[in-house]
């Protein structure tokens, strides 16, 4: 498959013209923030447009000036709580700002088995998160 790079903000003007066009966009993860399910340049995710998004939803969303792939950990009064999987800090955003959610994804074409359970497992976790991540291989 060819690679193309890409500034980020026409990257991103592309990703959300093609989400309200109702198509579903793939592209590798950047960054360390969502270890230990997705890994820097290795996971590549499939992002679908919805109407409405649910906690535990993996969601491309515009933060201040940042675009940020994170889970969502609350909902309340139509703000959604967002927080990276191997971070402490946390994010409020507006359905507004969301761009989509992933709908799949693969590390090294292999999927995680268990995914939904690992991650409640994971959540469960936060307190010691941290400690544990110093232990997964991040390349």
């Amino acid at each position: 498959m060819k690679q193309i790079k890409v500034d980020n903000l026409l990257f991103l003007k592309s990703i959300d013209e093609l989400l309200k066009e109702g198509k579903t966009v793939e592209f590798k993860v950047k960054g360390n923030s969502m270890l230990p399910f997705f890994k820097h340049e290795k996971t590549i995710v499939a992002l679908e447009k919805l109407n409405n998004y649910k906690k535990r939803d993996v969601v491309l969303a515009k933060y201040n000036d940042l675009v940020l792939l994170h889970r969502i950990i609350k909902i309340k009064d139509n703000i959604y709580t967002l927080r990276g999987d191997g971070l402490i800090s946390k994010e409020y955003v507006k359905i507004n700002d969301i761009y989509g959610k992933v709908v799949s994804f693969k590390t090294n074409d292999k999927k995680i088995k268990f995914y939904k359970t690992k991650v409640v497992i994971w959540l469960l976790l936060r307190p010691i998160r941290r400690l544990l991540l110093k232990f997964i291989k991040r390349d």
